[in-house]
């Protein structure tokens, strides 16, 4: 009985706060995404005809395109991946942060 209240104590807050959870679960989406493509291309090749592999990249060239962007060109792709990786876990850590002062500013009234 405690299991399903906790449940459903959860279930609610998740409700309440939709506006930071559905995008915390986007970026973790993203992150296993860009982890994958990394461990593909480094099993397969970048260039590989394996439908995974141009699937996961058509999925995430363009965070990789934004990244590459700001990124000097004699980096090679995967380090760009990689930089991908670093900076979308950066805006989940921030995005923990703004979670954690919209709490203390929802209890300290």
């Amino acid at each position: 009985m405690a299991a399903l209240v906790g449940k459903t104590r959860m279930m609610q807050d998740f409700f309440a706060h939709w506006q930071l959870q559905v995008p915390r679960l986007l970026l973790a989406l993203l992150t296993y995404l860009l982890i994958a493509r990394l461990l593909l291309e480094g099993l397969f090749g970048a260039r590989s005809d394996r439908t995974i592999v141009r699937g996961l990249c058509r999925l995430t060239n363009p965070v990789v395109g934004a990244v590459g962007a700001i990124t000097p060109r004699v980096v090679p792709e995967p380090v760009v991946t990689l930089c991908a990786i670093v900076w979308v876990l950066a805006a989940r850590m921030a995005l923990v942060q703004l979670s954690a002062a919209l709490l203390m500013r929802r209890t300290m009234g």
